[in-house]
């Protein structure tokens, strides 16, 4: 039995816009980039959450009407698309796709952790280049090095995770930062360490179509059944 209990989530798992506000989106090209949603992302998690046998949380909205990933404050969480919207239709959009899935979530998290820490899973692909410059990463951890749980978890997973993928180049937080603004950061300031746990796995997208990409989350699967066996956590640890 593991000493956690875990959940999958994928906040860009697809780029679907409601009717309603198809109008917005005169460019239908860029809902199907990496803006408009992390391409892979959906397949990766379904496989991982059905190899780990937990629950997966997704959202098919397209993160360019709201990005459920980003804080209500971060001027992000809405695109310059929507930004023709005036504060009622925002606030309805807010309420009706990114408090929803956010809440039910968060609750799920309240409810689980009682029993034991909860590890929430949460994941995310980035595009192969960016500004014109190569990313040379296949898969990356991301998480918060200040919260000693999180922090001690990740590491062991990540060594892990490098023997399993010996060809692939394995990083931890980059290229962003598991302590940058989103849902994993938004979840730790509700819950304390251990209690909850938030990994974001970012996959490169150039794997999405291919069998590298299964061969990745197969490994990510492994390494983490093999992390869990060897660790406990208390639940009197604060950080």
């Amino acid at each position: 039995m593991r000493h956690v209990h875990i959940l999958v989530t994928c906040e860009h798992a697809g780029n679907q816009i409601p009717k309603q506000y198809k109008h917005l989106f005169k460019d239908q090209e860029v809902l199907s980039n990496h803006r408009g949603i992390d391409l892979g992302a959906l397949f990766f998690a379904q496989q991982l959450s059905d190899l780990l046998r937990v629950k997966l949380f997704e959202t098919r909205i397209s993160r360019l009407l709201v990005d459920c990933n980003r804080s209500i404050s971060n001027p992000q969480v809405f695109s310059e698309f929507v930004d023709e919207l005036k504060s009622p239709e925002k606030n309805l959009i807010l309420q009706k796709y990114y408090f929803r899935y956010r809440n039910a979530i968060e609750s799920y998290i309240h409810q689980h952790s009682i029993r034991k820490p909860v590890l929430h899973i949460s994941m995310h692909t980035f595009t192969p280049t960016w500004e014109g410059q190569e990313r040379k990463i296949d898969v990356a951890l991301l998480f918060d090095e200040q919260r000693v749980a999180e922090n001690d978890l990740s590491f062991k997973w990540l060594e892990k995770l490098k023997e399993e993928l010996k060809d692939f180049n394995v990083f931890a937080n980059v290229p962003y930062k598991g302590s940058d603004d989103g849902f994993t950061t938004y979840l730790r300031g509700k819950f304390p360490s251990p209690q909850y746990m938030g990994v974001e796995i970012e996959i490169n997208q150039k794997w999405a179509e291919m069998k590298q990409g299964s061969k990745m989350v197969e490994a990510i699967y492994k390494s983490l059944e093999a992390t869990l066996e060897n660790i406990e956590f208390h639940q009197t640890t604060m950080s």
